[in-house]
């Protein structure tokens, strides 16, 4: 039988939705509730993808868009370090596309005059390395364009609850975090403001009997701005408006609070130094998650005020001129979710109505380019599944040891919440296709349980091999290895004449790389004498999980199914975990309801309509063979430094 033609696509529509779970996908589908997703992939084909290890967010979008593996793209965790650079040396994040050292499809695609929207890609995008193309809102977690983190303020009257931070109000940067923050990011965290007599605490013009507080916004660059809230009451004492101001007056009033609602955006001028290239503006939004009515014998009133990241609104896209026409197209952008999802309902719907907004901004950019000088390749990055996975998947997994079956059915129903709107999200998509388009929707990772943790660094201290000093940093002087926590699968040796801090001798670096295998392959689980570490090879020989290179590890390794990465509730080296993760455990980690494999959708002229592959029989799918199977699809060369293969099967039995 002679092969199947390859089928004409003239446009591509890569909808990249990070975190996506096939299991649960399908799970959803048959209940109905998402129309879109099951048109779509009954007209096309749904497979299970391999990631990458680690099965991260920065290494997975690379080995997307390149077809290569870490070792070659260069961006096996958050950010990229020389081994040879001093430990204080500015690292580049994995943002930057001076960090992706390997040829991007979107860069084939340039050279060969399409034209290319790459839409919050995560990894090796910015500045744009394209002449005809469109780089929009690059990058996540610590990118330059966010001013400051979101902010959850609890502003009240009480008098004997004190003002301050709570929890973690971020200043910016990963520097010091373990490596389960890298991976999730540093949860918004929140701050005490008293509600104070408006009339005694400096207000001009404020009605009788308002109250005002002062919500103070941490910089990310450092410094802080304030803003100021201002609530006037009824006559009984319950609230009437709540309102932020840009000064203690009413008349430069910013947005009114609507219980529920999200204000629209306020943007502003946060100071000297606070935005990217010398521009201070940012946009801000506010949602008054819940307001005590005031009206009770005590009198007192509590508010929770949640702000939004404060965005840049310049300097955001590419080419010059772009950030504004967007700004007025589609409007303000965020990069990051404003509250975490689980606490409750008015939660859940706050971040739901974030995830949303930010989802039908993508769709916004891709119709004002469309419509503006055209693409022919449309590239994005959506974070919806992974915000809700992370604090979700742990207490929804019935093997689980601390199983409730309310609290994992309300679980579930938040997962199920996020998939509505990704559906709602991707049939406004879906109206930018065409016959002659393919349509994929592509995820880095899912998410697997991982009940157990395991924390890396203090494995290496219990051995002798790494030293810490009493604030948990590394002490180099006394240290034989070292470990970054954006780069949470990899071991360094501080190797003298290479490390500026080496302390091991030539001689005894291959001893040091043993004792490290030793430490991690008998490395056991206290509570059922489990190994924690799935495999752990010297660099020399990871070259089978593609590793090598200048700025990988000299040990690579993996954890266990259902072992997360970072401190355990209990401390010590392994113990009970805080949250599911992926990047952690091995990429093949699968349960009857989760999975830390990716997926890909795809639909479009030729596919073969309801095809998945039999992937225990023929192989998975792999995160490499996205980028070389776009390529032969349009016509163009694959991306130079590409090691996937074309799945043929897509369209040819």
């Amino acid at each position: 039988m002679s092969p199947a033609k390859t089928p004409t696509v003239k446009r591509v529509l890569h909808i990249g939705m990070d975190g996506m779970n096939l299991p649960l996908l399908r799970r959803f589908a048959a209940e109905g509730v998402l129309p879109t997703f099951s048109a779509l992939m009954a007209r096309g084909s749904t497979n299970r993808i391999l990631p990458a290890i680690p099965a991260w967010t920065p290494t997975n979008w690379a080995t997307m868009a390149t077809g290569a593996p870490a070792g070659t793209h260069g961006l096996a965790g958050w950010s990229v370090r020389q081994r040879t650079d001093p430990w204080s040396d500015h690292r580049l994040d994995s943002w930057h596309s001076d960090a992706m050292t390997a040829e991007t499809i979107w860069e084939v695609a340039d050279e060969a005059g399409l034209k290319v929207l790459v839409n919050f890609w995560p990894s090796g995008s910015w500045p744009s390395r394209l002449n005809h193309g469109y780089v929009v809102a690059s990058g996540f977690h610590d990118s330059q364009f966010p001013i400051a983190a979101p902010v959850q303020f609890f502003c009240t009257s009480r008098t004997d609850v004190p003002e301050g931070r709570r929890g973690n109000v971020r200043r910016g940067g990963r520097s010091g975090s373990t490596v389960d923050t890298a991976e999730t990011g540093i949860v918004p965290g929140s701050m005490v403001c008293h509600l104070r007599p408006a009339a005694e605490s400096g207000w001009r013009n404020a009605p009788e009997g308002a109250l005002g507080a002062t919500l103070t916004v941490p910089k990310l660059r450092g410094g802080e701005s304030q803003l100021y809230l201002l609530a006037t009451r009824r006559g009984s004492g319950s609230v009437e408006h709540v309102s932020v101001c840009r000064d203690k007056d009413p008349a430069s009033r910013l947005v009114t609070l609507t219980p529920g609602v999200w204000s629209d955006f306020a943007i502003l001028h946060w100071g000297e130094g606070a935005g990217v290239n010398g521009n201070d503006e940012g946009s801000v939004r506010f949602h008054l998650l819940a307001a005590s009515d005031g009206a009770d014998p005590g009198g007192d009133v509590t508010l929770r005020v949640v702000s939004s990241q404060v965005y840049a609104t310049r300097g955001f896209a590419a080419p010059d001129g772009l950030d504004r026409q967007l700004l007025e197209a589609a409007g303000p952008f965020f990069d990051t979710f404003s509250i975490g999802p689980t606490a409750g309902g008015a939660e859940l719907q706050c971040f739901l109505d974030d995830i949303r907004y930010q989802g039908e901004w993508q769709v916004k950019v891709a119709r004002h380019v469309m419509e503006h000088g055209g693409w022919d390749l449309h590239f994005s990055h959506w974070h919806l599944f992974d915000h809700i996975n992370h604090p979700t998947v742990n207490p929804a997994d019935p093997e689980g040891p601390n199983y409730d079956p309310a609290r994992g059915a309300w679980m579930i129903d938040a997962q199920r919440q996020t998939y509505i709107v990704g559906d709602a999200v991707l049939k406004q998509f879906l109206e930018l296709a065409g016959d002659e388009t393919l349509v994929c929707i592509v995820s880095d990772h899912a998410m697997p349980p991982a009940h157990r943790w395991g924390h890396p660094a203090a494995r290496l201290e219990e051995t002798g091999l790494l030293v810490r000093r009493p604030d948990g940093s590394i002490d180099f002087a006394r240290s034989k290895v070292y470990v970054l926590p954006d780069r949470g699968s990899e071991v360094y040796i501080s190797l003298q004449g290479r490390e500026p801090f080496g302390i091991v001798p030539p001689e005894q670096f291959e001893a040091v790389k043993d004792e490290i295998l030793d430490a991690l392959l008998d490395w056991r689980d206290p509570l059922n004498n489990k190994r924690i570490v799935a495999l752990a090879l010297k660099l020399e020989d990871a070259a089978v999980i593609g590793f090598w290179g200048d700025v990988c590890g000299d040990v690579v390794f993996t954890f266990n199914r259902g072992y997360g990465w970072g401190p355990p509730l209990e401390g010590g080296s392994a113990g009970t975990g805080r949250g599911a993760q992926h990047g952690s455990q091995i990429p093949t980690m699968e349960t009857p309801y989760f999975t830390n494999m990716g997926a890909m959708i795809v639909a479009g002229p030729g596919i073969r309509p309801g095809y998945e592959r039999d992937w225990q029989r023929h192989g998975l799918m792999r995160m490499v063979d996205f980028a070389p199977t776009v390529a032969h699809l349009t016509g163009l060369r694959p991306p130079r430094h590409n090691t996937g293969a074309i799945l043929h099967d897509l369209w040819s039995e």
